[in-house]
């Protein structure tokens, strides 16, 4: 019985230490993890410190900001927050840029 139990604790000791070291070399050495890393510190940070700018078709500079954000996308969209809690969409399409900023 006894020879068992030290068996079935050397095994979870082997397991726990497997999934540890997977789990490190996945968070540290994978472009998937390291963006799951950040994206853990965006969300529970309130962002991350970031310089936002947009051009227009010709290239020129329409917006610019720096600050910490935390920002999501979809295809055709870019959506922040900024510092001051103010949620910004920027809509992209073929030939225009719609820019649509929260108002307190």
């Amino acid at each position: 019985m006894k020879k068992g139990i030290i068996t079935l604790v050397i095994v979870a000791v082997i397991i726990i230490f497997g999934i540890g070291g997977c789990s490190y070399w996945y968070f540290t050495d994978t472009a998937s993890g390291v963006r799951t890393v950040k994206n853990v510190q965006s969300e529970t940070s309130n962002g991350i410190e970031r310089e936002i700018t947009v051009y227009n078709a010709d290239g020129k500079a329409i917006m610019h900001f720096k600050g910490k954000f935390d920002i999501s996308h979809s295809s055709r969209s870019l959506q922040y927050i900024d510092q001051q809690n103010m949620k910004h969409n920027i809509y992209f399409g073929d030939n225009t840029t719609v820019i649509v900023n929260e108002l307190k």
